[in-house]
């Protein structure tokens, strides 16, 4: 089976923020599942809907906390790993929800800055570009504590 489909998309979250996976810790490689019309086996950008949160895509780590009832899609549950779900997300831009809580939001325009920076068409200073990563960077190790309260996983656990 193949990766992810991002993995050759240019502005990949691993490939325009060096330490991204480093910064979910152990919580990168923790399984979840969600609805999504699968590539290669794997999830590209899962059922979402609008609500108060903004769109947003629904994971979980038991069934109890599917998507509330009157949340109808016709796409699969597929299997993913919080890493895949954050990666898929960047680019997405929907709100992750994590066994019905808010774990991540994808920060707004960042990934095109670092985008458009990387091809070139509106170029960053280097403290530009350092300055977004962090920002990104502070936001995932926020987001591996959210998805760590909403799994109950505690911290230095292996999946």
């Amino acid at each position: 089976m193949t990766g992810l489909w991002c993995d050759t998309f240019d502005a990949d979250l691993l490939k325009v923020v060096p330490g991204a996976e480093e910064a979910l810790g152990d919580t990168a490689a923790i399984e979840l599942l969600t609805y999504s019309n699968p590539v290669n086996g794997k999830i590209n950008c899962p059922s979402a809907w609008h609500t108060d949160e903004g769109l947003v895509s629904f994971f979980w780590t038991d069934p109890a906390f599917r998507p509330p009832s009157g949340y109808v899609t016709s796409d699969p549950v597929v299997q993913c790993t919080f890493l895949e779900v954050i990666r898929d997300e960047w680019v997405h831009g929907q709100v992750v929800s994590v066994n019905r809580q808010i774990v991540w939001r994808p920060p707004e325009r960042l990934m095109d800055r670092l985008m458009y920076d990387l091809r070139g068409w509106t170029v960053l200073s280097d403290a530009d570009r350092a300055a977004i990563r962090g920002q990104v960077l502070a936001g995932l190790d926020l987001a591996a504590r959210r998805f760590r309260v909403a799994t109950g996983t505690p911290a230095g656990v292996a999946p």
